[in-house]
């Protein structure tokens, strides 16, 4: 059938890497039941692009993205990268605007994620040891969950992975063409999402330690690193002009102005305390075993090839430098450690390949991550919150072209996506309570200020603003002087519930009654 092996295994990859993404895709919430906050304000992102598309260009950038802000004010392309929006938005522009697509998406990059960590493995393995790293990748506890969410980190891995591919090719070969594949799939990953950074010290080093620094200082490298130090300015400046919070908040320096005093941000040894503690659950407890089983063994017997060697090195410059961000940030969540995955499902692959030896042995480590693979499948629990849509339908069926619909609620992302896949033709403004009422950046955590708003001004903007239904989520940010006042405000007969809706989760903290109110008259 096939005229070779390598035809055949080719074959066989690709067919493993196509599964992976259909299982994630699967497996998936796809029914506007977002789980992560920022999974619906990031799919919002690729349908603000693909809208501009649409409209043709008639308005500038800035001023298109302003106007469409008010009615779906839960978009956060201002703080990221261009490269996952431009994606989802040529996917919305041939399939539709739905949380399916924007799914699909991430499913076809974790796909490519297997395809980037099996060739990276490839250049020191054989091809079946090689495909195991995919299904160990696709296991871990933090990949599955990730992958399913609409999120930045896996496609992100997935150009990093390509790069550590081309790296290795060049380390081995020598070939100029595979380092500027590996800048260009490097680039490619900063540019979905800047903390992909932290691989570059990791190539960087890897690179000396294959070929000393003679080699390293040579032009072609030189010029290499010359055009992707060029290549990153766009992104610092544009990184230091809009989102200089994120910064902030990464290295635990919020200014004055919003810190509160009861905000403690964890010192380097707690953050960095967090995140090993987190590992079992990010990684799992099988990948980190065998992990730490292979390095043992390098300890006792070193390597058994050049090709071993430089891969091994570039995995443990990845694992340190990876760890070494993570230290540094002031801000944990467990994602932001799916960095580490990669070196953890990559060294039981190679340790399989060291005890299997040749075939048909060789083909036990791909037969136990495949075992693997199928009880994370069958076992892994993925999270959803339902019910957000139906809100965002009982406003389009309910509501007049233009209304003003205030929101006071946690989740607005949840609704303003809905609001958008539900209706091509924008339909109602919206107002979010808390970007008036208080002040804050980005999360509540990093401090947080009440502007407050007398009752009499509160009636004031409801009749300027125009509201003519409140969404509100019961007790919000009730602590809040503004927010307290503005509830009592819906809930006195200057408006009248008309409907409720019980949001679903498995998280009971996450279970909310969300009411509907009319507007009658305000004082």
């Amino acid at each position: 059938m096939f005229r070779n092996k390598s035809t055949a295994s080719a074959v066989l990859v690709a067919c493993l890497a196509v599964a992976i993404g259909v299982a994630t895709y699967w497996t998936s919430p796809r029914a506007e039941d977002f789980w992560w906050p920022d999974s619906a304000s990031f799919a919002l992102n690729g349908a603000l692009v693909h809208d501009y598309l649409v409209s043709g260009f008639r308005m500038s950038p800035l001023t298109f993205a302003n106007e469409w802000f008010r009615r779906f004010p839960a978009v956060t392309i201002s703080l990221y990268p261009p490269i996952f929006p431009l994606v989802e938005a040529i996917a919305f522009l041939l399939f539709g605007v739905s949380h399916a697509v924007a799914q699909a998406v991430v499913a076809a990059f974790t796909a490519l994620a297997a395809v980037g960590i099996y060739r990276t493995a490839r250049t020191a393995l054989d091809w079946p040891a090689a495909a195991a790293t995919m299904l160990l990748f696709a296991a871990a506890p933090g990949v599955f969950q990730w992958s399913r969410q609409v999120m930045m980190e896996i496609p992100s891995l997935a150009f990093l992975l390509l790069a550590s591919a081309s790296l290795l090719r060049h380390q081995a070969d020598g070939k100029s063409r595979d380092l500027w594949l590996s800048l260009l799939w490097t680039l490619a990953a900063i540019y979905t999402k800047q903390t992909a950074i932290f691989a570059v010290p990791a190539f960087a080093a890897s690179l000396v330690l294959a070929h000393g620094w003679r080699a390293a200082l040579r032009p072609p490298a030189l010029t290499v690193a010359a055009c992707g130090v060029v290549a990153l300015l766009p992104l610092l400046g544009f990184t230091l002009m809009m989102a200089p919070q994120l910064l902030d908040i990464a290295f635990g320096k919020m200014s004055a102005a919003h810190l509160s005093s009861d905000i403690l941000w964890p010192t380097r040894l707690e953050q960095t305390t967090s995140y090993i503690l987190a590992m079992p659950e990010v990684i799992g407890w099988p990948l980190l075993l065998l992990s730490v089983l292979y390095a043992l063994l390098v300890m006792v017997r070193g390597w058994q090839t050049p090709a071993e060697r430089r891969l091994g090195i570039l995995l443990a410059g990845w694992f340190l430098c990876g760890f070494a961000y993570l230290g540094l940030t002031g801000h944990f969540e467990s994602r932001y450690a799916v960095i580490l995955v990669v070196p953890f499902a990559i060294a039981p692959a190679q340790l399989g390949a060291r005890l299997a030896g040749r075939a048909p042995h060789s083909y036990l480590p791909v037969c136990a991550a495949f075992l693997l693979f199928f009880i994370t499948l069958a076992t892994g629990h993925i999270d959803r919150i339902a019910g957000y849509d139906r809100v965002a339908a009982y406003i389009l069926e309910h509501s007049a072209q233009d209304d003003v619909i205030w929101f006071q609620v946690y989740k607005t992302q949840n609704p303003s996506f809905s609001l958008r896949s539900r209706s091509a033709q924008p339909k109602v403004f919206v107002q979010r309570a808390e970007k008036l009422l208080v002040d804050y950046q980005i999360v509540r955590e990093a401090g947080v200020q009440d502007l407050d708003w007398t009752s009499e001004r509160l009636a004031d903007l409801m009749t300027k603003l125009g509201v003519s239904m409140v969404v509100l989520e019961p007790d919000f940010w009730v602590d809040l002087p503004s927010m307290q006042r503005m509830q009592t405000l819906i809930r006195s007969n200057a408006f009248k519930r008309v409907a409720t809706f019980q949001i679903a989760a498995d998280n009971p903290a996450q279970r909310k009654l969300i009411e509907i109110y009319q507007r009658q008259h305000l004082p």
